[in-house]
């Protein structure tokens, strides 16, 4: 195959790898040999100045080891990092051959890999870091078909590194997405047009793996009460056919567990503005909330215990109006008379600065915090 063929189908393979990590070593090999090199490496260093050799070809893991640990600040080539990104350098560019001899570098590092030269080129750099691929040569300096391989494939390793910085800032995005969403203690669906859940966080998994309310079926999002699940199904084709209904807000779903506890439902499309954006990050058209219709009071009581100075017989007056109802029932769930219950629940009245039983239990809501502890 002639150089120029050889060329095309190595600069097909430098895209590929921007896009499959594990493609790279590969690729590195493959311009290492078209170069006439020995060895070569991709090495990233980040803004602290650490330096990581993300791929290596031709260089056994012990001198890899003992460049990162050792002798990367001795590396005259380092000074490609204040050269003109895309310009290719050799070490004779910044030290004389007769005295890089004389370095601890030479002699320790590179001779006994029977290494003379390398070519090295700054390939990105931003207040991240910079990475710089390196090409090493036994035998003598880099020579001219060195130099015309590199000078033909570095606008496309710059284009690659572009690349494989976006897509590593979208996985990190989409991990840090992904990780605030199981925070929530509010189940969260993404689907898309057809039903299907594209993610789930942490609270929907738990609901979903009891198949009570909501169920997977071959990762099609299913509800067992046939009106919740065929105003879902409206809902979710009216987002993809730009139904202005269906898309400017959230739609509400009513569902019934066997046990008789209820959860509320509330549809959101991702069909327009900066929800799409989200939305097209998850192949999802919709998000699905779900939340049972219950208080938590294990997090909230010793909060509001502490903020309204409540003694812990107040404390339980208060949780027991909001989990069991009126005065009576308490009272019977106390062994007390209704009188004391009374008398407690003023004085709980007068130290939240509520008047009624109703808005102590939105005040326990309000103080329930949205993230799993």
């Amino acid at each position: 195959m002639e150089l120029n063929d050889k060329l095309l189908s190595l600069v097909a393979d430098i895209y590929d790898a921007s896009l499959d990590d594990s493609r790279w070593t590969a690729t590195l090999g493959s311009i290492v040999d078209l170069a006439g090199g020995q060895s070569g490496g991709l090495v990233w260093i980040g803004a602290a100045g650490s330096a990581v050799i993300s791929h290596a070809v031709g260089v056994e893991p012990a001198y890899i080891k003992s460049y990162i640990e050792t002798y990367e600040p001795l590396d005259p080539s380092r000074s490609v990092l204040h050269a003109s990104v895309g310009q290719i350098q050799t070490i004779r560019d910044w030290i004389d051959v007769d005295e890089f001899r004389t370095t601890a570098f030479y002699n320790e590092w590179t001779r006994p890999q029977g290494l003379e030269d390398a070519a090295n080129i700054l390939l990105d750099k931003s207040a991240e870091g910079v990475s710089r691929l390196s090409i090493m040569k036994a035998g003598g300096p880099v020579d001219r078909r060195m130099y015309q391989v590199i000078s033909h494939l570095t606008p496309h390793m710059q284009r690659a590194m572009l690349v494989r910085q976006k897509l590593q800032q979208q996985t990190t995005l989409e991990t840090a997405s992904a990780r605030t969403l199981d925070a929530l203690r509010s189940a969260v669906l993404l689907l898309d047009a057809n039903g299907h859940i594209t993610h789930a966080n942490q609270s929907a998994r738990d609901i979903l793996d009891e198949a009570d309310v909501l169920r997977s079926v071959h990762g099609r999002l299913v509800t067992p009460d046939l009106n919740a699940d065929r105003v879902l199904r409206q809902a979710l084709a009216g987002t993809v056919l730009g139904d202005r209904a269906m898309t400017s807000a959230s739609i509400s779903l009513h569902l019934t567990a066997r046990d008789g506890s209820y959860y509320v439902g509330h549809l959101l499309p991702l069909t327009a503005g900066r929800r799409q954006m989200f939305g097209d990050s998850y192949d999802a058209c919709a998000v699905l909330f779900i939340s049972k219709a219950a208080l938590d009071t294990i997090v909230a009581p010793d909060l509001i215990r502490k903020l309204f100075k409540l003694t812990p017989t107040e404390l339980r007056v208060f949780l027991s109006i909001v989990e069991i109802g009126g005065v009576p029932d308490v009272a019977r769930s106390m062994g007390v008379a209704e009188t004391t219950i009374k008398t407690h629940l003023t004085r709980i009245f007068m130290k939240t600065g509520t008047k009624r039983q109703a808005d102590l239990v939105r005040l326990i809501a309000a103080f329930t915090p949205p993230i799993r502890i």
